[in-house]
């Protein structure tokens, strides 16, 4: 009797591909778009819509990062190479006595085990767990699609009364600590473009930069990551010394936001016009007209940096998008 393979006719919606590969839709548009795991279709609306074979994909890579690989390492494989690897791991779990995969899990499965012990104020395994999906997941996926939502949901939680000021400065604290950590295992050529990561004079949320400094590097830029809160000549001149293609700055939510404004416009006016300035954040949404006025792109969320290269000259600044910081933070 003839069985034929999964279906490739494009008709689930992201929903349901997420439900039936066991990843969160977070991870899966991640995985789709940094990786090109899958590639969905479109309805005619603009709709992903997944054949079988995809969700049959994405759960056997899924299935092969559990025990600790990277997504990275594993993307490249066929399908085919996937279930053997995945039938591997079974048989080598079987044989060692275990019933299932090692700690991790999915991303959004991490996040709620990591909100349990940040209520727990167990800082031992909340940084365990955040290095585990970092290391699992890789760099840029870990920020876009545990660390930020992580800290949205952290910041919900103050605002809403049910977590403490220490809570919520643990976590950030345990979050910051884990991504600098595993930024030396991401390295770029020496030929790679530069790029300078700051906040503006005023703005003392560093997370977001952190955050993008983070991501750039992963996509292959030099960064020079200078911290929060500098003044505009200061932020130039380091651009000018380094030889720097462009500055990224973080504004997460200035409550006084005409000043700096006024910094980023000074900014823009220091830096020679062939280098790029680019504006993300939560707090970039409220002032992206007056700073795409000034010739400066805005990026509401963390930029995909491989469409920031884009902004490298011969182009006009443009809005981006993908993960940066929730737009509820105090």
């Amino acid at each position: 009797m003839h069985e034929s393979g999964p279906s490739t006719e494009p008709q689930h919606p992201i929903g349901v591909a997420a439900e039936r590969s066991g990843l969160t839709p977070d991870v899966l548009r991640v995985w789709e778009r940094r990786y090109r795991a899958v590639r969905p279709q479109r309805s005619e609306g603009g709709q992903r819509l997944y054949s079988d074979e995809d969700i049959e994909r994405l759960r056997l890579l899924r299935l092969a990062t559990l025990p600790g690989r990277r997504i990275s390492q594993v993307v490249k494989l066929s399908t085919k190479e996937l279930a053997r690897l995945a039938e591997e791991d079974t048989t080598a779990r079987s044989r060692a006595g275990l019933d299932e995969p090692v700690p991790l899990r999915v991303a959004g499965e991490g996040v709620e085990q990591a909100l349990a012990r940040v209520r727990a104020y167990d800082t031992v395994g909340l940084e365990w767990l955040l290095r585990r999906m970092a290391a699992v997941l890789g760099l840029t996926p870990f920020i876009e699609a545990v660390a930020a939502p992580l800290l949205c949901r952290v910041g919900d939680e103050w605002h809403a009364g049910r977590m403490t000021t220490g809570q919520e400065h643990l976590t950030t604290s345990l979050v910051r600590r884990v991504v600098i950590a595993a930024i030396p295992g991401v390295e770029a050529p020496a030929d790679a473009p530069r790029l300078v990561v700051a906040t503006p004079a005023g703005e003392r949320h560093e997370v977001g930069a952190l955050f993008a400094a983070a991501a750039a590097i992963a996509d292959g830029w030099r960064v020079t990551y200078l911290g929060a809160d500098l003044p505009a000549r200061e932020i130039a001149h380091v651009a000018a010394a380094t030889g720097a293609r462009g500055v990224a700055l973080s504004v997460v939510s200035p409550r006084e936001p005409g000043p700096i404004l006024d910094e980023i416009r000074a900014l823009r006016a220091a830096l020679p016009a062939e280098r790029f300035l680019i504006v993300g954040g939560a707090g970039a949404a409220g002032l992206a007209a007056k700073l795409r006025e000034a010739g400066i792109a805005v990026a509401e969320r963390l930029p995909d940096l491989r469409a920031l290269k884009a902004l490298l000259p011969d182009t006009s600044p443009t809005a981006r998008s993908g993960a940066w910081m929730c737009r509820r933070r105090r």
